[in-house]
């Protein structure tokens, strides 16, 4: 077997290591920190293709889009054939914060009236923290029961759209079809002859105006050389009209036997006006009709229900609000009991030389921490770094936007070779020619502009340009997502000859399960900007354990009409998870198989696998 089809995973070509990539948003105390990637980690294999999968908005796309640095991370870095190509310091700058904080801390520490107001006051965050967390459960919960209890109103709103929506399509059924009967009776009063005649003498106008516009315009000639080219071409042009009548004369002479009457044809359309207004009044009355059968729900009970709803979510708030405040309460009682240390000069001596000590190690362990942000601003903006980076390059899920309009194909593709400037046009042109021709495309498209191309093509020219750089590793951003199903097949077959020819490794983002189960190796579930779940292809889809998974994989329809009938849609709902105390990890539930889940989701999904595995 060929080597370059078989994955090697004694060696890692890419490795990405708690990757974060937060957005901030906002100013002031509408500042909000959005974590799109949060805390990833995995590696690719030599000659791999591991997929990115998720829903939109899963962080699936600024996971690639950072890894090839067009985003800087937040944390955690990238290596890519073992050379780390970025960084991030975020980790490091809070890091600094906490050394000065426990340093506070542990000079508070010191006396003994100052520990136990500090202890005090972290008991009680820790308190209202806990309490807070019961908000976001009251939330989605309140959201239900509100649909819930509007529903009535909305199924009623639904079924008079739906019949006015109705009216309306059948209305301009009949509007289409009148119009299609009028413009045929329109046609039987014309005679057919005459009006290819027509045509005829209009093309002939058209192309004798666009020669004498083209010999006025002519500085070539001389002013009696034009003028007698346009007597001549006047007299051609005379000649064609009489010859054209003559040889349409008899024909249209035939054809008007055949033409309606004007009388003839204004009865018919009046009859199919007439016609066409008693239908348009029997599909408004039969609208009308529906409408009256349809039982409005009782208003008072839906805005009782409603302010019911309101009313339960509003005291259970105030309840969680009071919990809060009697934390807070209770920690000012107790810090106002707290009696005061008095401590004796010597003491106080003491006490000034650890504190000393104290301030002299948090310096020190900030030094190390700075020192850990100066290397990764190092490693982001080093020339070796930008060296090593070039055996990456990136395919883009849009094939229209992603190419410049106003770029041929030749320097759309060979752009990166005349940024490195190491090449002549004559070489730079050659290699151009070679990937269009390993792409599939002709190199005589190298002179072409985007526009000129089908969108499979355009996918081609951009999976031209990445390959033209020869990298090793390739982020494929869903490049089948904006194609036609059939062209959908040919980029994915593109791909597996590239990747088998050219032994590329590829991190293949996508949304759709169905085609990454065929295509990649080994799959890597996101949401919200975590990965939830990690295992090959095969295993993924035997043994799905994170319930967003298994949501994921029950959305994906089947070329089976009586299996799609009974097919259950299984909805994730966030808000199963409590994770305030049990905290959550990936973990190994089989061999290379890891699952997002704290210890008691873990010990769950345990008995869920043993209970798979025994069925098979």
């Amino acid at each position: 077997m060929d080597k370059n089809k078989i994955v090697d995973y004694s060696e890692k070509v890419l490795e990405v290591k708690n990757l974060k990539k937060y957005f901030k948003v906002g100013v002031g105390k509408n500042k909000l920190v959005v974590p799109a990637v949060d805390d990833v980690t995995f590696d690719v294999y030599k000659r791999e293709v591991f997929g990115l999968v998720g829903e939109s908005g899963s962080g699936k796309t600024t996971t690639g889009r950072t890894i090839i640095k067009l985003y800087n991370p937040t944390e955690g870095s990238v290596k890519l054939n073992g050379i780390t190509i970025s960084a991030g310091y975020a980790d490091h700058i809070e890091n600094i914060k906490n050394i000065k904080k426990q340093a506070k801390i542990d000079i508070l520490s010191l006396k003994a009236s100052e520990l136990q107001k500090l202890q005090l006051k972290e008991k009680a965050e820790k308190d209202i923290e806990y309490i807070r967390h019961e908000l976001t459960f009251l939330i989605p919960k309140e959201k239900e029961e509100l649909a819930k209890a509007n529903l009535p109103l909305d199924e009623y709103k639904t079924k008079l759209y739906e019949l006015k929506n109705q009216m309306k399509l059948d209305i301009e059924t009949i509007e289409y079809d009148y119009n299609i009967e009028v413009e045929k009776i329109h046609q039987a009063t014309l005679n057919k002859a005459e009006t290819e005649m027509n045509k005829e003498l209009e093309i002939l106008r058209v192309n004798y105006e666009r020669k004498v516009e083209g010999l006025k315009d002519s500085a070539a000639l001389s002013k009696e050389v034009i003028n007698e080219r346009l007597q001549e071409l006047k007299s051609n042009y005379e000649a064609d009209i009489e010859r054209i009548k003559k040889e349409f004369s008899h024909q249209i002479i035939e054809a008007s036997a055949e033409v309606m009457s004007k009388e003839d044809a204004k009865a018919k359309i009046q009859a199919l006006t007439l016609d066409k207004k008693q239908k348009i009044q029997k599909v408004k009355e039969k609208y009308q009709e529906a409408r009256n059968n349809v039982v409005a729900p009782d208003m008072n009970l839906v805005k009782s229900n409603i302010q019911s709803v309101k009313e339960k979510y509003k005291n259970l708030r105030k309840e969680i609000f009071d919990k809060i405040a009697a934390v807070k309460a209770q920690l000012k009682k107790d810090l106002a009991s707290v009696v005061e240390t008095q401590l004796s000069e010597e003491e106080k001596r003491i006490v000034k030389e650890k504190a000393k000590a104290i301030n002299e190690k948090a310096k020190a362990a900030i030094l190390v921490e700075k020192q850990h942000i100066e290397e990764a601003k190092r490693v982001n903006h080093s020339s070796e770094t930008l060296k090593a980076s070039r055996k990456m390059q990136m395919i883009f899920q849009d094939p229209i936007s992603s190419l410049n309009p106003r770029m041929t194909v030749r320097e759309i593709i060979g752009e990166g070779l005349v940024i490195q400037g190491n090449l002549t046009n004559e070489q730079i042109n050659a290699k151009v020619e070679e990937v269009l021709n390993l792409v599939g495309l002709a190199p005589e498209y190298a002179t072409r502009y985007p526009h000129e191309f089908s969108g499979g093509q355009r996918q081609r020219i951009g999976i031209a340009r990445a390959l033209i750089m020869e990298p090793n590793f390739i982020i494929a951003d869903e490049p089948i997502s904006a194609l036609d199903v059939s062209i959908r097949a040919q980029v994915l077959n593109l791909l597996t000859n590239l990747k088998e020819q050219l032994g590329l490794t590829i991190l293949f983002i996508a949304h759709d399960l169905s085609v990454v189960r065929f295509f990649c190796d080994r799959i890597a579930v996101m949401y919200n900007g975590r990965i939830v779940e990690m295992a090959s292809s095969e295993e993924l889809f035997a043994n799905p354990m994170h319930a967003y998974t298994i949501s994921l994989l029950s959305a994906i329809p089947q070329p089976d009409p009586d299996y799609e009938k009974g097919r259950q849609r299984i909805h994730y709902n966030p808000s199963m998870h409590d994770y305030r105390i049990d905290k959550p990890s990936l973990r190994e539930i089989a061999p290379n198989h890891l699952v997002y889940a704290n210890d008691k989701e873990f010990e769950e999904m345990k008995k869920r696998y043993v209970k798979s595995d025994s069925k098979k």
